[in-house]
């Protein structure tokens, strides 16, 4: 008997290049190429280290982001990117943060995880953690939860508008 070898089927035992999740907002591919690496994990999650980021489905702002973990399907974050150019949080403790973690100043991105708060008697509002960023090397495709300085003056639950 002759076995024929279909050259398009991907072998028993090659490396998934992509994961398929259940999400808060659907099924969603995430490839893993593009995921995110926490050495020290999340604050509160120390053992989950690898993160995806996806836009929200229907939303071509940009505003929010999904940061989804690819090893525990139930485990994800609404995060918004921080904009660089504002002065909400100091440059020099940013600089500080890139520095440690030795991240070239180009290579830097900040994420602020978002928390919506519905009383049970009130509208919805939303903070960021302004304390602990996620602080990303993008050349590296790492990141960290980075404690900025008590001094900062920067709050867990800084209210946005």
């Amino acid at each position: 008997m002759v076995k024929t070898l279909d050259v398009n089927a991907p072998a028993a035992d090659a490396v998934p290049t992509a994961v398929t999740l259940t999400t808060l907002f659907g099924e969603r591919e995430f490839a893993w190429d593009k995921a995110i690496y926490f050495p020290a994990g999340l604050k509160g999650f120390p053992d989950h280290n690898v993160f995806a980021l996806a836009s929200f489905p229907g939303d071509g702002s940009n505003a929010f982001i999904l940061m989804q973990c690819l090893t525990e399907p139930e485990l994800a974050f609404i995060v918004a990117p921080y904009n660089l150019d504002s002065d909400t949080i100091r440059p020099e403790h940013l600089e500080q943060a890139f520095n440690i973690h030795g991240i070239k100043k180009n290579d830097g991105a900040v994420l602020l995880i978002v928390t919506l708060h519905k009383p049970e008697d009130g509208d919805i509002s939303m903070s960021v953690n302004l304390r602990a960023p996620i602080i990303i090397d993008t050349a590296r495709q790492s990141a960290y939860q980075h404690h900025l300085p008590e001094m900062g003056g920067y709050s867990f639950r800084h209210v946005v508008n």
